[in-house]
């Protein structure tokens, strides 16, 4: 063992970890530098795991022993789970379009059940403005809601609309339905909120004239934040967490052909679905399992690293976990029902691709292990690592100084290091859960659970409350712990690694807080997401005329930057907008809100009106249709800087102030006021008032979502809607625009005038 001992030393560690940090510095630039780092993190995994297992494990008695080995093979876990992360990061393939040499005919599939229309219009016009012949491809949309509205609204895009008697196999039956019901050569297949851009089938229709290339996959790209993004208020600074498997492992996979199906922006050959009987029925995923059997046929795949639509993330936390359930239970399906290991006709490397993202999703219970490990220590005395500090600084510091460095390097900007960790403590509870009932009842046949979109959030407060329960049960049993781990340590108390548990605890309770707020909703100000976008435009009102830059935009309004205020009036002003192909289309708003960012640049927001279809539908090409907007380069976040949004969310979640984005100041006023809603009536005192708004506090607890109706004050009658609502100590804090002034409207003129 004295070879193992000099293995083990200090002076063969820290060298490491600071090769690591040099090697990164100087070959991360070249092709083969984040291979080089990959072997060095799982170097000094591998000796982190050995170490643990012949020097750490307590073997005092059995339940000391039960506890260190279960600790121990949750790591274990880890460690083959960042095994098969370097396995497809290792030599990602990089394809480009393949050049178009003919046009097949390709039938564009819409699926839609029950969301709203304006987001389905929003896919449709993307649909049907391909860059492509017209007269080669069709769009459907596949209508599993049965709603006349959905056929009446296909009809005016001209687009097919296939309505099944039956909703039997969820999305699978109703693409299969649809593929009786059509003939082209080329199925497309988007869900209900993923836009294509105009490129997308001449981009990606040309890898089929390799007759063994089966199915396309572009990357899921979202417009919309996160929920970490969005309830931590980290939308700057964190990136979206599904970035890293579409943009990294994805195309790791391509390397093997072994990427499958993601169920929404792909292509299928129709002759090879048609072969395999149409998308697979057996699971709640279809798309991963169709993808498989399409493999064990023989038959290739191409990953397409190129955004080439732009979808809606789940609004809330609630929605989010359904959805990882969802695909949790699907892929524990897939290994009891159709085995990747045992499946006839898939190669190696596909077996390992298709048997990673199943592993993946087992990483619940590992995680709840590590996070309660601290406890069998500070609560019951029981020691499952027997290693003092600075040998852990040495084994298990230099592992994970390197794995940061690796993220930083192999994610090229698509995952901030640390939050890993925040994702999968976040949802370890509901996939340990979904995966345990489904590996007791593999083959029982479950719901296809459908994520809503395109639904704002309008309140405050937690989640579903079964999501977090379970975390907030562990959150006590960390604060426990660690109070009496500090009293043991203060009163001197022998107790074994108990500096390793109460700094184990202490990121346990980071880790788990983080998760909690993350499932504190934050309301949406606004009900339709603005896309960020570069267009030329130019402001019109009379004779005054401002050219400037369009820097988000939607189909209801859009924030412009222009050089100068443009000073207010009474009438409504032109806006028009170079689209990115060139042509111009004009839009009548007004002015909302202008603010001065620099001595030269003014951003004035727009709120459109009179905007009649052809305008709405010119304003959603303009926001979509050019892939350049999509496929800007990532900004790789530093180590320090993640780091530090990691540990400011506390700040910035109990310390919220919400930016005004008002046209008018709001001036001090005081009066006392009656709110008649449709059913119920309100007393409050008036707090502030300006020429558009008004904001109202309401003793009591008061649920005012989506509420409208008359406030009426002495002198005035005002019809209202409320925008926000805030609950504060005892009372609520509710902002309200002026719909109308039905009584006192030429003194409520004038007595608001200074406010404009």
């Amino acid at each position: 063992m004295t070879w193992l001992n000099h293995f083990y030393s200090s002076s063969v560690a820290i060298p490491l970890a600071l090769c690591t940090l040099a090697v990164i510095s100087v070959l991360s630039w070249r092709k083969r530098g984040h291979q080089v780092i990959l072997a060095l993190t799982l170097f000094l995994y591998a000796r982190y795991l050995l170490w643990r297992g012949l020097y750490t494990l307590n073997t005092d008695d059995w339940v000391s022993l039960l506890a260190s080995w279960t600790v121990y093979t949750a790591e274990a876990y880890a460690f083959v789970q960042i095994l098969l992360f370097a396995y497809h990061a290792w030599s990602p393939l990089e394809r480009q379009p393949v050049p178009l040499c003919r046009y097949p005919h390709v039938d564009i599939f819409v699926t839609v059940v029950d969301e709203p229309l304006s987001i389905l219009r929003r896919t449709l016009i993307g649909c049907v403005n391909q860059d492509y012949p017209k007269d080669r491809y069709l769009v459907h949309v596949l209508d599993d809601g049965q709603r006349d509205e959905i056929k009446t609204l296909a009809a005016s895009l001209n687009c097919g609309y296939i309505r099944r008697a039956d909703r039997q196999h969820a999305k699978a039956g109703n693409l299969n339905h649809a593929l009786q019901e059509t003939s082209g050569e080329v199925i497309a297949i988007f869900d209900v909120d993923h836009v294509p851009t105009g490129s997308f089938l001449k981009d990606t229709v040309g890898f089929f004239q390799d007759e063994q290339v089966a199915f396309v996959q572009t990357p899921h790209h979202f417009y919309n934040p996160d929920v970490f993004q969005r309830n931590l208020q980290l939308e700057g600074s964190l990136k979206n967490e599904q970035e890293l498997f579409y943009r990294v492992l994805q195309p790791g996979r391509d390397r093997h052909n072994s990427a499958f199906f993601a169920g929404s922006c792909g292509l299928f050959r129709r002759s090879v679905l048609m072969e395999i009987g149409g998308f697979q029925t057996e699971t709640v995923t279809e798309d991963i399992h169709t993808s498989m059997v399409i493999h064990a046929k023989g038959y290739r795949s191409c990953y397409l690293n190129k955004v080439l639509a732009a979808g809606l993330m789940p609004e809330t936390f609630e929605r989010s976990m359904k959805q990882r359930v969802r695909w949790a239970t699907g892929h524990v399906q897939i290994f009891f029902q159709t085995n990747p290991f045992t499946m006839r006709g898939l190669t190696i490397p596909q077996r390992l691709g298709y048997f990673s993202s199943i592993f993946y999703f087992l990483h619940g219970t590992p995680r709840i292990v590590c996070l309660v490990a601290p406890l069998f220590a500070l609560l019951f005395g029981i020691i499952p690592v027997t290693a003092d500090v600075p040998s852990l600084v040495n084994f298990f510091g230099s592992y994970y100084l390197a794995t940061l460095v690796m993220l930083r390097t192999v994610s090229r900007g698509t995952r901030n290091a640390f939050w890993s960790d925040i994702y999968e403590t976040a949802g370890s509870i509901a996939l340990s859960w979904a995966t345990l009932k489904t590996a007791i009842r593999p083959w029982m046949k479950r719901p296809f659970v459908i994520t809503p979109k395109g639904v704002a959030k309008e309140r405050h407060g937690l989640s579903r409350f079964s999501y977090i329960l379970p975390h907030l049960i562990i959150v006590g049993l960390l604060i426990a712990g660690l109070v009496t781990g500090i009293r043991l340590w203060i009163a001197q108390i022998p107790l074994p690694g108990l500096e390793v548990s109460l700094f184990w605890g202490s990121v346990n309770l980071i880790l788990v807080g983080v998760a909690i707020l993350a499932a504190a909703e934050v309301p949406e100000w606004r009900r339709t997401f603005r896309i960020r976008h570069r267009l030329s435009c130019q402001l019109v009102r009379g004779k005054d005329r401002l050219n400037g830059i369009v820097k988000d935009i939607n189909e209801t309004g859009a924030l412009i930057r222009v050089n100068k205020q443009f000073l207010k009036g009474d009438g409504p002003i032109l806006c028009i907008v170079k689209n990115p192909v060139g042509d111009r289309f004009t839009v009548k708003g007004r002015i909302c809100r202008q603010e001065e960012v620099s001595s030269n640049a003014v951003e004035v927001g727009l709120k459109f009106i009179d905007v009649d279809e052809k305008t709405a539908d010119s304003l959603i090409v303009a926001a979509f249709s050019d892939s350049r907007a999509w496929n800007q380069p990532e900004v790789e976040p530093g180590i320090f800087q993640s780091l530090w949004s990691l540990l400011r969310v506390f700040r910035k979640v109990v310390k919220t102030s919400r930016k005004s984005h008002r046209s008018d100041l709001r001036l001090p006023y005081r009066e006392n006021c009656v709110l008649v809603l449709p059913d119920r009536t309100l007393e409050g005192t008036v707090e502030q008032i300006s020429t558009t708004g008004l904001s109202v506090n309401i003793p009591g607890t008061v649920d005012l979502v989506g509420e409208n109706g008359t406030l009426y004050m002495e002198f005035y009658a005002l019809k209202v809607r409320r925008i926000w609502a805030m609950q504060c100590e005892g009372t609520v804090l509710a902002g309200f625009t002026i719909e109308q002034v039905d009584k006192g409207a030429d003194q409520w003129r004038e007595r608001t005038s200074l406010a404009a």
